[in-house]
């Protein structure tokens, strides 16, 4: 190691069992090694992890810094260290088949290897703060008694959804109804159901988070997707972090982007159950254009990922910039319920000849052969590319690229605007409602919403439509929803074809209000702004130094 660890202090950041989480994990602990000379950090990952993980490092350090020795040094204060479970760890029954079960067996890997660090020499000094996953299970007295530092909370999605799930009473989101259920509930069977009850809350009541407009409980799972085996215990770990037992909350999103719910986070967390929060920003490069893809970094990709990039390369040259679409549902999302919307896109696309590129990662569960062969005709007639993964930060950033279709996700959608790309909301549940109505509401908005999409929707109107039809900004009528394969070609035709169109007003319009957001993104990153004062201040206690 060529840093002196003399002056050293050291935080362990256990990233959790989740790609995209450990992904965005990542980068926050890259931008703290960067913003504090003296800071060594522990990233803990399970071993599956570990590959992507330190490409990712390279990468992103990459698209962090053009100072090759700023970057050496950084790298060297990171250490990925694999977590295993215990040898004598069995699966509790009930998990086996729950989507909490790797969440689980990661979090014993993790308390399993926090004893470790504490018992066998270390080549680091002994940890000043240990940073957690949003549904790390743990015993907080266990933990604090092997060494008590702070424990923090990584939220790695947005401030509207954070109120929503764990705000305060009146705000009509389902924060107060789980609190009481861990006041009051201590059977822990009894406790999952409940939590699973309250997060799939079919209720109109009404939700305000801040920055949004009021938004029904029900929408929050707008596609109608039921509940996956072990929800409750997935949100059940979520809301005992939260309230019994982390000190602090690192939060992936600004005051210059959600001021509103930034607001009621502090009057909430800050002030009132004293666990102070940290808005560490979005997760992405604030370099821009600066940040490319290298030829080098290019060659270490599949042969698919390739082939999309080169598509891209010879749409730019055929039908000029802002000619593409691009879809991605992210690795676990796709139309489940209703995937015939699938169908009908690849039809509207083949028909106004859109070219697109998409990544095939969650296709496959609805994949059939009448989908298949409509991909087949859409790269026969030359207009489409695919690949299992894409090199997501490389396409956003191409030029050929109009628009972005997207389940959205947080870390999708940092990254369109550190890219400037305007989207094209396809939401299904969890906070990606939250983030599509950030983002395509109001006068100004930077992006569209499709809504067609949430499939028959008469008994759970949005509210958006609370009042009868809309008016698009370019004056064509959006009627109320109804989710019917008509209703759902048209709100493709119009948006995808006409107005996300590459000459389009309509796009040239959010494309100048994403190079805004992206500016003001840019500037809260810096000395000064927002994101260095809460990295100031969440480090400094702990004796680190913070670059000016």
């Amino acid at each position: 190691m060529s840093v002196d660890t003399k002056d050293l202090k050291h935080i362990v950041f256990f990233g959790g069992a989740a790609w995209g989480h450990a992904r965005s994990a990542i980068h926050c602990a890259i931008t703290l090694c960067m913003k504090s000379p003296n800071l060594a950090l522990s990233l803990l990952f399970p071993e599956a992890f570990m590959d992507r993980a330190k490409d990712t490092i390279d990468f992103m350090l990459t698209q962090e810094t053009a100072d090759a020795d700023l970057a050496k040094d950084v790298h060297a204060r990171l250490h990925l260290v694999v977590v295993i479970p215990p040898k004598d760890y069995v699966c509790p029954p009930e998990l086996e088949a729950s989507l909490m079960r790797p969440f689980q067996e990661a979090s014993a890997a993790f308390v399993a290897r926090w004893e470790q660090l504490h018992k066998d020499p270390q080549q680091l000094p002994r940890p000043s703060m240990l940073i957690v996953d949003v549904c790390t299970e743990f015993d907080r007295k266990h933990i604090k008694g092997i060494n008590d530092v702070p424990i923090m909370f990584w939220w790695s999605s947005c401030y509207n959804y954070f109120v929503y799930h764990f705000g305060p009473d009146g705000s009509g989101g389902l924060g107060p109804a789980f609190r009481k259920s861990l006041d009051t509930i201590s059977d822990i069977k009894e406790l999952n159901q409940a939590n699973e009850q309250i997060w799939g809350s079919t209720s109109d009541e009404l939700a305000r988070t801040g920055d949004l407009r009021p938004i029904h409980q029900y929408e929050h799972i707008c596609s109608r997707l039921p509940a996956m085996p072990g929800s409750g215990d997935f949100t059940r770990a979520i809301n005992t972090n939260v309230f019994k037992k982390v000190d602090g909350h690192l939060i992936c999103s600004g005051e210059w982007l959600e001021p509103e719910a930034r607001k009621i986070v502090q009057s909430y967390f800050d002030d009132t159950l004293k666990t102070p929060t940290y808005g560490v920003n979005l997760r992405v490069s604030a370099r821009g254009d600066e940040a490319t893809f290298s030829s080098k970094q290019v060659e270490t990709l599949s042969p698919p990922a390739k082939e999309l990039l080169s598509f891209l390369d010879d749409a730019l040259e055929k039908h000029g910039a802002q000619s593409v679409l691009y879809l991605s549902w992210g690795t676990t999302f796709a139309p489940f319920t209703a995937p015939w919307q699938a169908d009908i896109f690849l039809d509207v696309m083949i028909e106004n000849k859109r070219p697109f590129v998409m990544s095939s990662a969650s296709v496959a569960p609805i994949m059939n052969p009448g989908l298949e062969e409509r991909f087949e005709k859409a790269r026969k007639a030359g207009i489409c590319a695919t690949a299992p993964w894409v090199p997501q930060e490389a396409v956003l950033q191409h030029k050929a690229v109009g628009a972005f279709i997207t389940h959205g996700g947080w870390n999708s959608t940092c990254e369109a605007i550190g890219a400037a790309k305007p989207m094209i909301f396809w939401p299904f549940l969890v906070d990606q409602p939250f983030i599509a109505s950030l983002l395509s509401d109001g006068p100004e908005a930077p992006g569209w919403q499709l809504y067609e999409t949430r499939g028959a929707v008469s008994q759970y109107r949005p509210y958006h439509f609370s009042e009868g039809p809309r008016t698009s900004e370019s004056g064509e009528t959006i009627p109320v929803p109804t989710g019917t394969p008509e209703a759902v070609r048209a709100e493709f035709e119009r948006i995808l074809i006409r107005e996300a169109a590459r000459d389009s007003p309509e796009l040239k319009k959010r494309k100048e209000r994403m190079v805004a957001l992206r500016k003001r993104f840019i500037e809260s990153t810096q000395p000064g702004g927002e994101t260095h004062q809460a990295i100031s201040d969440l480090l400094t206690p702990l004796g680190c130094t913070i670059r000016t």
